[in-house]
């Protein structure tokens, strides 16, 4: 009797168990399935760039792949406020989704300052070709120590400079004139070794303050000079090509952390896919852009930047020890 009354115990707490674990796992499962995420996506850009019509592109496959979870809103054109006030947003929670170029991005993540030194690239296959290996995923990787989570590497391209006074061949040219910089330490400290006279500003106030006459120039990508339609305040266009730009996708960590794993893997494939489209697209765009733009009047020079490159060796020796001399050998030295 007392071997019967003992299995009887046993079977009952393991259906008992049995029981528990069920209830328990159902409503878990069933929470995963049903939460449901919907996001804002902020960048400077305007709506017409690649940049903006390929983040609308990767949130229509996001929201399809992950079977409508997650949702995303794009907004362009600063309408979320400037990069660096949607990367503090990022960092602590009130923004979601933040496609800022490393200039800025180097002021809450010292290594991406790397991309501020002037004329570290060769052309774009250099460039590409270490934003895609080791030192690219490195770069990413360190975003985490601002509670934010490097995605992927998109395009600004290589950055040039307009102005409304005269065309630009020579560092002598640049004497006196005062051109709009972003925010960015390196980026005014290489302008003042070449004479000119930097002035930090938001994207959003540019063309106002060169309609104005309070600039007399900046420097940008051809992508976002013609976007932006800044032909329309500056004369001159001077090929330089003096840094070039990559624009960097981050999420919030916050964000990030209440993905489930299949969501986190699918929104990094997209980062990466849809980055390598917005690229091409830069890259197959840059002709029609010129077109349009001396088509307005522009004119454009081509100069021979052996001397400017002379100019702007004190930058390198000054920001060394902070980026790393090592990580820019390395760079310097990819092939």
């Amino acid at each position: 009797m007392k071997n019967k009354k003992l299995i009887g115990m046993l079977l009952f707490v393991v259906l008992l168990a049995v029981i528990t674990a069920g209830c328990g796992s159902e409503p878990q499962e069933q929470g995963n399935t049903e939460q449901t995420w919907e996001l804002k996506a902020g960048h400077v850009a305007a709506a017409s760039h690649p940049m903006n019509t390929q983040l609308i592109e990767m949130a229509k496959e996001l929201e399809e792949k992950t079977n409508g979870r997650v949702k995303l809103d794009v907004f362009p054109e600063a309408s979320l406020g400037g990069e660096r006030e949607m990367i503090e947003g990022a960092r602590i929670g009130t923004m979601d989704i933040v496609l800022s170029t490393s200039a800025v991005t180097g002021n809450f993540v010292p290594q991406m300052k790397l991309f501020d030194l002037p004329f570290l690239f060769k052309d774009r296959d250099h460039a590409v070709k270490v934003l895609n290996g080791d030192i690219g995923q490195q770069l990413l990787d360190s975003t985490t120590n601002q509670d934010l989570i490097g995605l992927a590497f998109w395009e600004n391209g290589f950055r040039n400079l307009t102005n409304s006074k005269r065309a630009v061949e020579k560092p002598e040219d640049l004497v006196g004139l005062k051109i709009r910089t972003m925010e960015n330490p390196i980026h005014m400290d290489a302008w003042k070794a070449l004479g000119a006279d930097p002035t930090p500003m938001a994207f959003a106030e540019v063309f106002t303050s060169l309609q104005q006459g309070a600039i007399d120039g900046q420097e940008n990508p051809l992508a976002i000079i013609s976007t932006s339609r800044l032909y329309e305040v500056q004369q001159h266009l001077s090929m330089t090509n003096h840094n070039y730009s990559p624009m960097v996708l981050m999420i919030s960590k916050q964000v990030w952390d209440s993905f489930p794993e299949d969501i986190q893997v699918t929104f990094k494939e997209l980062a990466l896919k849809y980055g390598e489209i917005e690229r091409e697209m830069l890259m197959e765009a840059e002709l029609a852009y010129m077109d349009e733009m001396t088509e307005q009047g522009m004119t454009v020079s081509n100069p021979d930047t052996t001397l400017f490159r002379e100019k702007v060796k004190s930058v390198y020796d000054k920001y060394a020890d902070e980026i790393g001399a090592d990580i820019i050998q390395q760079v310097l030295e990819t092939n």
